[in-house]
């Protein structure tokens, strides 16, 4: 079974929570799989605490990690978004999870997290489940 949903973001670079979707977009799967996707190459989805002082050193990181190695050929071509293409490729698209009892198996302060690089924008998340005939993944 493959879902689709579409996050909105509203900044240039955010980490957004995306955890009780992820978990929506379970459906009636009891154990298995979930393979999410985040289908750009200019977001990422991480595991991160949601914190707000982390997540704007999330920020920070992604704002100033690279700046030294600037200018990028990409933008040449008018495409100012070299950076948010090269963190993303470096965090990833896609994320797979264990369920067990219809749940995401998370630890404590695990969240399920869009790092958008690129923004505004709205992004697409696929979420593919792959169940299992118990919780013994």
């Amino acid at each position: 079974m493959t879902v689709e949903q579409t996050v909105s973001t509203r900044s240039r670079i955010e980490a957004v929570d995306i955890t009780d979707l992820c978990q929506s977009m379970l459906s009636s799967a009891k154990n298995g799989i979930a393979v999410y996707n985040v289908v750009h190459t200019t977001a990422a989805l991480i595991l991160c605490e949601n914190d707000g002082d982390l997540l704007a050193d999330l920020v920070k990181v992604a704002e100033n990690w690279l700046s030294a190695m600037r200018p990028f050929k990409h933008g040449s071509y008018g495409n100012p978004n070299a950076e948010a293409h090269i963190l993303s490729a470096l965090a990833g698209a896609s994320l797979t999870l264990p369920i067990i009892d219809g749940r995401l198996l998370l630890g404590d302060w695990q969240r399920v997290m869009l790092l958008e690089l690129d923004g505004p924008r709205r992004r697409k998340l696929m979420c593919t489940v792959l169940e299992t005939d118990s919780n013994k993944i």
